[in-house]
């Protein structure tokens, strides 16, 4: 993440104007004296040539973590690497240089590395409770398999080489902050070379974006002469609250807050009053919090309006940076306070944002982590006046970089955050993450006889760890696919020719299952070497199927549309384990379309009477409806009707000379579109 003034990073990098050598040294080294006035007002890349002159002839400690301080800002963590390591095996470095080291060495992913040194620093300071954190994070990651991620991250394509940072969702618009050069005439932020912040939005729907965006509003007082963003909004969209830093052309100015160290600080600015027609906020004043003496940003309020949580440097805090919250009292924000040690770490507790009026998310680098900053989410118990115990959202929105400002959906199921990963595009960047759990069902059969073969060898290749296993006695195999990922399997049996098929696990929809039937050949004399026997057989020519076709989004009236082929105990009308996939692929399927109503439809095979078959498809069929119910679906969106076997998908005029197979596609389950 580059340091920069919107963000707190590495408390110890940037606080005060103190010169780090003797005055006799300082006259004498000129470019000494420029890289510290660079870095002292925040010049990190200005800095850069003149501490790179001056490291290796004067060799001190300071200088080189001063330098490494530079790269890490701008990004070039190899060389900040290389900076550290000296820094850090000289005598006199600062305990806090090497805990930034252990930092950057677990955002490298150098666990085993980045533990020494945080051990080091924890038997200089054994109360330390982040750098006990961070240790526990490093022995698990040493460890750590990756697990089965719960959905996809995919880069906008609006984001350019600047940096693009702390999404927020504003009248059906996504708002960020950037540096951005879209707008030719903005002022350069004479630091970095780069625009200054300001807020942006464009409209964005499920991860698909405009491809230009402009600045949120007209407003007079949002100008390009200070670094803005990121922001909030009150519930109605009438009020924003941002973060400012008064900075410009490399200089504090005049205007700026700043204490009496010199350190340019961050506030919290009020616009209200927004007035659509004219795309401004009428109103725009500073925060009653603010202070001169301490930083105050990253507002974040709760959609009900009644609390406000932010971040600042406080002096008496746990760290670095705290969450604080306020309460709305009669009008009017109470007085902060910290959010207290369940939160708040000897790190950085940076970007809250409230996901509803009691959850809170958040990015951190004191609790057990990946690296770099984490987003950990945890909930307000308004009763006892605190947070529950934070949780880390895990892969693959967390990563060992740094992952900050997540801004959740209402349904939970989807988010943008921004992050400092690597990417087609430099700086920080803005993902869209979606949920996404995709299954596969294969059924083997034998291509004569039309039977399942049980105990066929499954072997696929495309996950982390490739899979061995066999398929059951009726000759199924289930497994969960890894999004995004392409699969080779192959399929064998004892006496059996070889199946050989490729699978690509994409979709659109939350929870999709692909359905594979694959035909096994017995032949009578000489095997081939391969027969691949995917979905060759007639019989499997079938109308569109939602599980065998995930990008499935749009729908027609009375159209009717496949589930699945489901196997039931003999007799039996309870879901089973094995249902669960199909079930979830027509709850997403609602959940997508609020207003649709369907008709569900269960179908059985030929075996049994004609009553037996229809009160054994109706049972099915309500057992399907409670499930949807059961899971949120309003009861009035559904029907359902048991066909027993009135509708067929393969006509047997016999039934005792129907094949196992011929009796399969005949139980299914599908529904028929009422209502759009």
């Amino acid at each position: 993440m580059s340091l920069h003034p919107l963000f707190f990073r590495f408390p110890g990098l940037v606080f005060c104007f103190s010169l780090f050598f003797s005055a006799v040294c300082a006259k004498e080294n000129k470019d000494l004296m420029r890289a510290n006035y660079y870095y002292t007002h925040y010049a990190y890349f200005e800095a850069i040539p003149y501490f790179e002159k001056v490291a290796p002839e004067l060799n001190d400690p300071l200088i080189y973590s001063r330098l490494a301080d530079c790269y890490t800002v701008v990004n070039k963590l190899q060389k900040a690497t290389e900076c550290y390591a000296k820094a850090a095996d000289m005598p006199g470095c600062s305990e806090a240089v090497k805990m930034r080291f252990a930092q950057l060495l677990m955002q490298l992913k150098k666990y085993e590395e980045a533990e020494k040194w945080l051990k080091a620093y924890l038997e200089k300071s054994p109360g330390d409770v982040r750098a006990a954190n961070l240790i526990q994070g490093c022995e698990r990651n040493k460890t750590f398999s990756e697990t089965m991620p719960e959905g996809v991250v995919q880069l906008l394509s609006f984001n350019t080489n600047g940096s693009e940072f702390a999404p927020t969702l504003w009248k059906g618009k996504l708002v960020f902050s950037s540096d951005t050069d879209v707008d030719v005439r903005k002022k350069r932020d004479g630091w970095t070379g780069r625009s200054f912040y300001n807020i942006y939005a464009l409209k964005c729907d499920q991860g698909q974006c405009d491809s230009g965006f402009a600045k949120l509003t007209g407003t007079k007082q949002l100008t390009n002469k200070f670094h803005d963003g990121p922001c909030t909004f009150s519930a109605d969209g009438k009020v924003m609250y941002f973060t400012r830093s008064r900075v410009k052309d490399g200089l504090i100015s005049k205007r700026s807050l700043a204490n009496k160290d010199s350190t340019v600080l961050l506030e919290i600015m009020v616009a209200s009053d927004y007035d659509s027609a004219s795309r401004k906020f009428r109103t725009v004043v500073p925060f009653e919090y603010n202070s001169k003496e301490y930083a105050v940003a990253h507002p974040s309020v709760s959609p009900d309006g009644s609390r406000l949580v932010f971040t600042s440097n406080k002096p008496k805090g746990a760290g670095g940076s705290d969450l604080y919250i306020c309460s709305r009292v009669n009008g009017h924000w109470s007085e902060p306070r910290n959010a207290g040690d369940v939160v708040n770490t000897e790190g950085e507790e940076v970007f809250p944002y409230w996901a509803d009026d009691t959850t809170l998310f958040f990015s951190s680098d004191g609790h057990p982590g990946f690296g770099g900053l984490d987003i950990y989410k945890c909930v307000w118990r308004n009763s006892m006046g605190s947070f529950t115990e934070p949780q880390n959202v895990g892969e693959p929105v967390n990563s060992s970089y740094d992952d900050i400002s997540l801004a959740m959906f209402a349904d939970g199921r989807s988010t943008y955050f921004s992050s400092n990963r690597p990417a087609a595009t430099g700086g920080d960047n803005i993902y869209y993450y979606k949920r996404q759990r995709i299954f596969l069902q294969l059924i083997v059969f034998d291509s004569l006889t039309r039977q399942p073969i049980a105990e066929a060898g499954i072997e696929m290749r495309g996950g982390v760890n490739n899979d061995n296993s066999k398929t059951d006695g009726g000759g199924r195999y289930l497994t969960r696919l890894y999004p995004e990922r392409n699969y080779e399997i192959v399929v064998s049996k004892d006496k059996y020719t070889t199946g050989h098929l490729n699978v690509v696990a994409a979709s659109m929809l939350e929870t999709d299952t692909i359905v594979r039937n694959v035909f096994l050949y017995q032949p009578p004399g000489r095997v081939p070497d391969k027969i691949a026997g995917l979905d060759t057989d007639p019989l499997l020519k079938k109308n569109i199927n939602i599980m065998d076709t995930p990008g499935v989004r749009t729908f027609e009236i009375n159209k009717i549309y496949e589930v699945g082929h489901l196997y039931y105990d003999f007799n039996k009308a309870e879901l089973k384990p094995e249902h669960k996939p199909y079930l979830d692929t027509i709850l997403a399927q609602m959940r997508r379309n609020p207003t649709m109503r369907i008709l569900l439809r269960a179908h059985t095979d030929c075996r049994g009477t004609v009553e037996f078959n229809k009160d054994l498809s109706n049972r099915r069929a309500l057992a399907v409806v409670d499930f949807l119910v059961k899971n949120g679906v309003d009861r009035r969106r559904l029907e359902y009707i048991g066909l027993g076997f009135t509708e067929p998908t393969i006509q047997c005029p016999v039934c005792d000379q129907c094949t196992e197979e011929e009796h399969y596609l005949n139980r299914l389950l599908d529904f028929k579109v009422l209502h759009l």
